[in-house]
């Protein structure tokens, strides 16, 4: 028996399980078809390829099928003598093959699983006398191996082994395991078998002996092969075996490793491979395992010609052949919208083309939010930066983090609790406790007078006792206590609001070095704009409103949000981006699809010849179909087209036959002969054609076909001639008959 014969027969033995087979001389998968017709004999799933790329016409629904997804049958690995390890056996580590000895490790070679050895040593002497390792193929105790002619054998480890094979994915798992019946009878850490599946996050045990002797422990395995399954569940894992004995008697045979998994084969959807779909063969009427029989693409937009006959743009030209079927500008390959003039973008894919949709990248920020922030609105992972989230981004916000100071007067314009670092030492002042790094505390400067912001300021100590001089209450003798004052070396002045060392004002006429300040605040307005701006001029937390930063406040800005048109002619004075508002619904005309408010899209006015900013003027319509008459090919909604059409834009008429005006539906006479449609119809002439009248041969008015007394052209008195009258009566109506019988002919 060849290595393969065993996990050929197995998978062949539950395809057969799986299926009702219907039997044939050379149907290996039972599905009904000879394998030499059969592109899959092995699956009874599928069993045509009509193109040849390995993907079935079509598959058996709801079939699947179970086949080998890894084998080991230990006859590829060359079989040599007894296994003799030449490394430390002190020492744990993988061992591989010697050569002329048995093979302990094997690369794989297709779906052959490889494996290899890793040693861990006890104290004993391992695998360096001479024990029978890896793989062999003698007879003997072990009887004939069950598949083919070699198995893998270990013993004698006097350490511990573990035998490895490859990862594989598996349903389920069968192997052949023999225990050899020695006698010889321990229970200690030094003699065990554990054979597991590992995955990467779990191990389970198939069998354990760990606290009793093996051949104890499983007694049914001893002196004969048993066949062992286990179930995986589809599990991506490999199979270990940890052997652990101490004696050459005592020893485990494997043979014959297979995993099985179950697969369902994908069905071909271009069974003869010339680029078209078999539905859209179908659909185009084409052979879909035919590859010359190919449907015709005259445009190559991918929709066959049978398929395309409209002209969505009236163009004259059908869609198949325009490359713009809605004649917006865009090709078809890149409008989103091909039958769509007013749209060809859509950003987000959110069905609604970018020209509408007024969140392009569908962030949750609005385009023109996007636009005046300086993200980009087309781009979702661009969104506009909001450190205080207070729905206005950085880039507009003149205080980033709202701790009440202008970013541009704030050394920490990201951090609410911090906006001043007088020493830049990058600790702010308020959690800094020495804000000048002169060495002495805040806390200390204030209580002994020095400035706590002047590095070159720091209280004296004149004995050295680390307590500070006493000082003068009010040292310049200003009336201001020295706690109070922030100049207590100068009688000139006293307060000074932003700390910038100029103080708010300075006694008039009083000798003083000092710069009066011109901004109390140091919040880079100055006192005098901020008094006329109506900002207090003392808190830093209060700055003139400016929209458009230009440095003019708004009281004072003719054009608050710098768009070029004055606030008095601006109908949004604080949106840079508009300005104008035509009718008067809340969104500037910039932003607005229909400035006008006439329920018509600026861009179908432009395409339709009316005016977007006048309400008064709108498309003409006249089906009120919504498609202006400029772009519909049909006006008046009748189904018939304009140019098909006597009366384009009257719905109740588009036929006129005789040219008169008059609609047929309204003319009483369609092909003007003087004779009614209705008189025509009931005589059986043809009311649309002025050539064919009723027949009337005694000219009574009254067509013969309704006449139910023809008289003679020369009537004779039935009087003077007795029965006379009946006979030109007969002769009458033949003469009659055989005039309608030449007109027939």
């Amino acid at each position: 028996m060849t290595r393969l014969a065993k996990p050929l027969s197995l998978l062949f033995a539950m395809m057969l399980l799986m299926t009702t087979p219907t039997v044939l001389a050379d149907d290996t998968d039972g599905d009904g078809v000879d394998d030499a017709n059969d592109d899959f004999p092995n699956d009874p799933c599928a069993h045509t390829d009509t193109d040849g790329d390995g993907l079935p016409d079509t598959v058996v629904s709801g079939c699947s099928s179970t086949v080998i997804s890894g084998f080991t049958s230990f006859e590829e690995p060359n079989n040599g003598t007894k296994y003799y390890d030449y490394g430390d056996q002190g020492s744990d580590r993988y061992l591989w093959n010697n050569v002329n000895q048995s093979e302990v490790a094997y690369n794989s070679t297709g779906n052959e699983l490889g494996f290899k050895l890793y040693y861990e040593s006890t104290g004993g002497v391992g695998l360096t006398d001479g024990d029978w390792f890896g793989v062999v193929s003698y007879n003997g105790t072990v009887g004939n191996f069950t598949d083919g002619v070699k198995g893998y054998q270990m013993s004698d480890i006097d350490g511990i082994t573990t035998f490895e094979l490859d990862t594989v994915t598996a349903n389920s798992l069968t192997f052949d395991i023999y225990l050899q019946d020695t006698g010889y009878e321990t229970s200690g850490p030094e003699d065990y078998l554990i054979i597991r599946f590992v995955t990467a996050t779990t191990s389970t045990d198939i069998l354990n002996t760990t606290g009793q002797d093996i051949d104890q422990a499983y007694s049914a395995y001893l002196g004969v092969w048993t066949t062992e399954t286990v179930s995986l569940g589809g599990a991506t894992g490999s199979l270990e075996v940890e052997f652990s004995s101490n004696s050459a008697s005592e020893t485990v045979y494997l043979d014959n490793i297979v995993f099985t998994a179950t697969t369902t084969l994908t069905e071909d959807l271009d069974d003869d491979n010339d680029g078209w779909t078999d539905s859209d063969e179908a659909d185009c009427g084409t052979d879909p395992i035919d590859a010359t029989s190919v449907p015709t693409d005259t445009n190559g937009d991918g929709v066959c010609d049978a398929l395309e006959s409209d002209d969505t743009d009236g163009d004259g030209i059908a869609n198949e052949y325009d490359d713009d079927d809605d004649n917006d500008g865009v090709d078809d390959v890149d409008d989103a919208f091909p039958l769509d003039a007013s749209e060809w973008e859509d950003t987000d894919g959110d069905g609604i083309g970018n020209n509408a949709d007024t969140d392009d990248d569908d962030d949750g920020h609005s385009d023109t939010e996007e636009a005046d922030c300086g993200s980009d609105p087309e781009d979702s992972s661009s969104t506009p930066l909001d450190s205080d989230g207070d729905a206005l981004c950085d880039l507009l916000d003149p205080d980033d983090d709202n701790d009440g100071v202008a970013d541009v007067a704030d050394a920490f314009p990201h951090d609410s609790s911090e906006w001043t670092d007088t020493d830049s030492d990058g600790v702010g002042n308020n959690a800094d406790t020495d804000d000048d790094d002169d060495g002495a505390s805040d806390t200390q400067e204030n209580d002994c007078g020095t400035d706590p912001l002047d590095s070159s300021s720091t209280p004296t100590d004149s004995d050295g006792d680390g307590i500070c001089d006493g000082i003068d209450m009010d040292s310049d003798n200003d009336g201001v206590l020295d706690a109070d004052d922030d100049f207590p070396d100068d009688e000139c002045a006293s307060l000074d609001t932003d700390d910038d060392s100029m103080p708010d004002s300075i006694i008039d006429g009083c000798n003083s070095l000092l710069i009066e300040d011109d901004d109390d605040d140091d919040d880079d307005w100055s006192d005098v704009m901020e008094a006329n701006c109506d900002s207090d001029p003392l808190n830093a937390h209060s700055v003139p409103l400016d929209t458009d930063s230009d440095g003019t406040c708004d009281v004072d800005d003719y054009d608050d949000d710098d768009d070029g048109y004055e606030d008095a002619m601006d109908s949004f004075p604080l949106d840079a981006s508009e300005w104008t508002d035509i009718d008067g619904d809340g969104t500037g005309d910039n932003a607005d699809t229909d400035d006008d408010g006439d329920g018509w899209p600026d861009a179908v006015e432009e395409d339709c010849g009316s005016d977007a900013t006048n309400a008064d003027s709108q498309p003409s319509d006249g089906d009120r179909d919504g498609m202006c008459d400029a772009q519909d090919p049909d006006d008046d909604g009748d189904g018939i087209a304009d140019d098909q059409d006597a009366f384009p834009n009257d719905p109740a008429e588009w036929d006129d036959t005789d040219g008169d005006g008059i609609g047929n539906n309204a003319d009483a006479d369609d092909d003007g002969d003087g004779v009614s449609d209705n008189e025509e119809n009931e005589c059986g002439s043809d009311s649309l054609d002025a050539e064919s009248t009723p027949v009337d041969v005694d000219d009574d008015g009254i067509c013969d076909s309704m006449d139910d007394y023809i008289q003679s052209p020369d009537p004779v008195d039935d009087e003077e001639t007795p029965g006379f009258g009946t006979l030109a009566g007969v002769i009458s109506m033949l003469g009659a008959a055989m005039f309608l019988g030449r007109r027939r002919e």
